[in-house]
């Protein structure tokens, strides 16, 4: 498999969840926690794992907690308005059956490795290592060293 690369913001925001908490964003100061559930409907335990993404892709910051309360706002201007449509990213270059769990809405994360290049070899170790515990061929060059991993998982759905 070639190189999976992908722009984080668009990424994060090809989940209709998390496109539908940054338009309630969109145009406020902030909103709290229970202010965008009940603007999203889902569960508390679903809406903090968008959060985290959001958070995680800059897109979003928890900027104040007061009490239990938690208040959520832009880091900047977005648009979710673009030329292509990033709620169907590109997917070429992928295999067929990873392709379509994606587009069925499976949960991707991207686990960058920011280190050096030894925490890149010791990346593509552990990798290897869980390959062959679960019987599973890499067919990795010699030559390759991860920038990242790619997690997904099957859709919920």
């Amino acid at each position: 498999m070639g190189k999976i690369r992908g722009d984080p913001i668009q990424v994060a925001l090809a989940h209709e969840t998390r496109r539908g908490i940054v338009e309630t964003l969109i145009g406020v100061d902030e909103k709290s926690t229970v202010q965008i559930q009940e603007a999203i409907g889902v569960t508390r335990y679903h809406l903090y794992h968008h959060l985290k993404q959001l958070t995680n892709s800059g897109i979003i910051e928890n900027h104040r907690d007061e009490g239990r309360a938690r208040w959520w706002r832009l880091t900047g201007p977005i648009s979710l308005d673009t030329p292509s449509d990033i709620s169907q990213p590109d997917l070429s270059g992928l295999p067929d059956e990873i392709a379509a769990l994606i587009r069925r809405g499976a949960d991707v994360h991207w686990v960058g490795i920011d280190g050096s290049a030894r925490d890149a070899i010791a990346a593509k170790k552990m990798l290897e290592d869980a390959a062959d515990e679960w019987g599973v061929s890499l067919d990795l060059p010699f030559t390759f060293t991860p920038s990242g991993i790619l997690i997904i998982g099957k859709p919920r759905n």
